[in-house]
């Protein structure tokens, strides 16, 4: 006997192939059987009247690593239809972090992470992915390993790394692939990674050479030397002879847009066509959402947030800084000089006294404050100790429609958890966002292809055995109509919670029903094999 049947269900099985209507039958915690009619018996029949049942959704990138500890952890991933979610981006993993290191780490981390509560111990990765073992997960929890993470918990923040450091680098490396993460990412344009050349990360990254273990980054720039960004990680991974993901695909700037988006992927498909294992993701909204701390020149970043702070004290390095920033530069993407001001908003601050600047873009900040912009960001990163997350209105939708139509592209949302302030809408509203404007109301997609998107494809990319709708496949499954799936969510407005699913599925137990959560937690804490 089936646990459960779905009749009559409009099919999308991840593949992206046409769908077709039949009935799935799952037992336990699998897919069982896949059949224009199952006529066994069920413990649970649903009549799905034509609407979809596709792959539960994944988002391969998100920044969920503390999250997974705070008590209504899963609400705004489920209610849009995700079942698997993988975390440890941007070389910002939350582990390891041994003791002595892990107060700064956190700190440093927060804007993008959260604060991993006191009493769960992360010094090794072992140890983290321990604790989330012991958790009742509301879905499946996958993880990075962040090279950043890793050089900061051997080195701080320095800039030159010993022979010693490098074997220690490479012991918690190991000792994280061996807990089971399905990469390594890296976030060139954050501290401590942005210390890194080529020959120096290829010698530190040597024990992954030839082993078909993902590369996923984000590049060190994303605006005026995103070509050279990434030649750059080309290079690094055929140094080492590993696969390439390139995270949150994406230009920008006005003066980019367009025509140096094409420049860059003609970069990728050239290399593509003569044999590597190149793709991509991207999140489809026109901001952004990270540190703050990002918008500095980096040769200001080298010692850690703390000392950033101290720096921005001093009248003489201001006035560097302000030079530095009035122009395009080479080494680091100048975000302020590439989409200005007015366009880079307050996310989250910790002092109780600048909570009413939540949601005010700088411009705004400067003219509160009557000062000069430059002047007022460095004040309220020195007032924070760089403890500020950022919404960031970067790129442009021509080039988001681009990247999504290439066929090794993946949908993500690049969620940060800082837990406070003004999120981005994407950690609650992605999926809906997908659906309702580039599939229904644009047609930039076809439902097939966006489900493709969310499920098998980033499944691939990460070696993860997921995303297809199968016999033997995990039942990880979404039950929905196209037309009913919304979400209020915007940017002043970001945490409304997607409505529009009938039932959402993880491991074989519903954990949504009709836009309400069951409380069944089935998630499972996932390793790669």
């Amino acid at each position: 006997m089936l646990d459960w049947l779905f009749k009559n269900v409009h099919i999308i099985d991840g593949t992206g192939k046409k769908a077709w209507t039949g009935d799935v039958g799952v037992q336990g915690e699998k897919i069982v059987q896949v059949a224009p009619s199952i006529t066994e018996k069920s413990k649970h029949i649903i009549d799905g009247n034509g609407k979809v049942l596709a792959p539960g959704f994944m988002d391969i990138h998100r920044h969920a690593d503390a999250a997974a500890f705070r008590e209504n952890f899963g609400e705004a991933e489920l209610r849009q239809g995700l079942t698997t979610i993988v975390n440890g981006n941007c070389g910002l993993s939350i582990a390891p972090a041994p003791k002595e290191k892990r107060t700064e780490m956190m700190d440093y981390m927060q804007p993008v992470t959260g604060m991993l509560p006191a009493e769960v111990p992360a010094a090794t990765f072992k140890e983290y992915m321990t604790q989330l073992d012991q958790k009742k997960l509301p879905l499946n929890f996958g993880m990075l390993i962040g090279n950043g993470t890793l050089r900061m918990a051997v080195n701080d923040f320095k800039d030159n790394l010993s022979k010693d450091d490098i074997r220690h680098i490479q012991a918690f490396l190991q000792e994280a692939l061996d807990a089971g993460v399905f990469g390594i990412s890296t976030g060139f344009s954050y501290l401590p990674d942005v210390n890194y050349d080529v020959a120096e990360l290829a010698e530190v990254l040597a024990p992954l050479k030839n082993q078909d273990f993902p590369f996923t980054t984000h590049v060190r720039g994303e605006g005026d030397i995103l070509y050279e960004s990434v030649e750059e990680v080309i290079e690094l991974t055929k140094r080492l002879n590993i696969p390439l993901h390139v995270s949150h695909f994406k230009c920008i700037g006005k003066k980019n847009w367009r025509h140096l988006t094409q420049k860059t992927i003609d970069l990728i498909e050239k290399n593509r066509r003569e044999g590597m294992d190149i793709t991509c993701d991207v999140y489809p909204w026109t901001a952004g959402s990270t540190q703050m701390v990002c918008l500095l020149p980096p040769q200001y970043l080298t010692e850690g947030p703390e000392k950033t702070a101290e720096l921005l004290h001093d009248p003489a390095i201001r006035a560097e800084m302000k030079k530095i920033l009035a122009k395009p530069a080479a080494n680091f993407e100048n975000i302020l000089l590439g989409v200005g001001f007015e366009n880079v908003y307050i996310g989250s601050v910790d002092l109780p006294k600048n909570q009413e600047l939540i949601g005010k873009n700088l411009a705004e900040l400067a003219e509160l404050r009557k000062a000069d912009p430059y002047d007022a960001l460095f004040d309220l990163l020195a007032e924070e100790k760089c403890r500020v997350s950022m919404i960031d209105y970067i790129t442009c939708e021509d080039d988001i429609e681009k990247i999504l139509n290439l066929p090794y592209s993946s949908i993500i949302s690049d969620t940060v958890y800082p837990g406070k302030g003004l999120p981005h809408p994407r950690g609650y509203a992605n999926i809906p966002h997908v659906i309702k404007d580039y599939v229904l109301d644009r047609g930039v997609l076809t439902l097939e292809q966006a489900i493709q998107k969310m499920t098998s494809l980033p499944a691939q990319a990460l070696r993860m055995d997921k995303g297809v709708l199968k016999p033997g496949a995990d039942a990880d499954l979404v039950l929905f109509a196209p037309e009913a799936v919304d979400s209020k969510a915007d940017y002043m407005h970001p945490t409304k919670l997607a409505t529009g699913f009938s039932m959402v599925m993880v491991n074989g137990q519903p954990a949504v029903i009709d836009d309400e959560l069951t409380g069944v937690n089935a998630g499972k804490v996932l390793r790669r094999k």
